[in-house]
């Protein structure tokens, strides 16, 4: 009966062994997939770093450039005024765009109807730019 629980405990002993072997074994793997999670994880935070500051560049560009074409909007509306008063015909076309009729042209501005016509198409309310 000993030699019975000799080889039983042998047994035993083997398996927890083998069980011993596969967990070290499983450990090896687990650590290798560990060190390969770091690295990437270390790869995708440097990468959200870099994204952060080309964002940060992005932002002061536009800031940069939204403040140029304000700048550039300004200037553009007081060359149109400028423009617009220098002209013979301004003060008539502005006449024209808030809606004038031929018949008020004619009569305010000195006009002939072949003029106020002419004006009423080329700057009228109705026409597209």
């Amino acid at each position: 009966m000993a030699n019975w629980l000799v080889i039983a405990l042998t047994v035993i002993n083997v398996v927890f062994i083998m069980v011993l072997v596969g967990l070290v074994l499983a450990q090896i793997k687990l650590k290798r997939q560990l060190a390969g999670l770091v690295e990437t994880l270390e790869a995708n935070k440097n990468d959200v770093a870099g994204l952060c500051k080309a964002a940060v560049k992005v932002d002061h560009r536009i800031e940069h450039t939204d403040a140029q074409i304000g700048e550039l909007l300004i200037k553009l509306s007081e060359q149109q005024f400028v423009d617009q008063s220098s002209h013979p015909y301004g003060g008539v076309i502005q006449k024209v765009r808030s809606g004038a009729s031929v018949n008020e042209l004619m009569q305010n501005s000195g006009l002939s109807q072949d003029e106020a016509a002419l004006l009423i198409r080329l700057h009228g309310a109705g026409q597209q730019r």
